[in-house]
């Protein structure tokens, strides 16, 4: 302390001192990260941001693939019950993409942009089109078209189909917009993992 006093003098020792490190650490001659001369803190505070955007649409994401998988499963238990032959077109088509939402969450807990790309491509050549023409469909816009017809089955003594063309719309309607939302938030995380994947460019090239 005999250092510090020589230097500033006893009344503003400490505060004066303190002031000093407080400059020294918050200048550009302060400590920096660990292999980095300082000049990249740009890159480094994008790569922060992207990592924090990244946890928000992996959050979101799987609450979309959680209802997702818990409607397929749902569906797919009640059609082994009442037959294959009894839906529609548009019906069989969403059914045979919901496992995409296995392929989702694998890549959101492997962090694979490659399994999310997948189920990007699943949801926009499948599930959303079918939920269109689900919605199409009941408002008469276009035809059902039933399955066992297309695929030479036995005729079903009933149609899997609710009696309220209301839950219709409310099951087609909830679950189009929950794929559309999940291909944003795909995107936005496709995004993010790109940036914090990409390499730092040397300052000297």
């Amino acid at each position: 302390s005999s250092g510090i006093n020589a230097e500033y003098g006893e009344g503003d020792t400490f505060q004066h001192y303190f002031k000093r490190i407080n400059l020294s650490m918050s200048s550009k001659a302060g400590p920096r990260a660990e292999g980095t001369d300082g000049s990249d803190w740009k890159h480094r505070e994008k790569v922060a941001h992207q990592y924090v955007v990244s946890v928000k649409y992996k959050n979101a994401i799987k609450r979309t693939l959680l209802y997702h998988g818990m409607l397929g499963t749902s569906i797919l238990i009640s059609v082994l019950l009442s037959g294959v032959n009894s839906l529609y077109c548009w019906q069989a088509l969403w059914l045979a993409a919901a496992p995409s939402s296995i392929i989702g969450f694998r890549g959101i807990l492997k962090n694979q942009i490659s399994y999310l790309n997948v189920y990007r491509i699943l949801l926009l050549t499948c599930s959303i089109p079918s939920c269109a023409w689900g919605l199409a469909a009941t408002l008469g816009f276009a035809p059902h078209y039933e399955l066992y017809k297309v695929a030479g089955l036995k005729k079903p003594e009933h149609f899997f189909m609710p009696a309220s063309d209301f839950a219709i719309y409310f099951l087609c309607g909830t679950t189009f917009l929950s794929h559309m939302f999940s291909l944003a938030c795909v995107s936005k995380l496709s995004n993010a993992w790109n940036v914090t994947s990409r390499p730092r460019k040397n300052k000297d090239q």
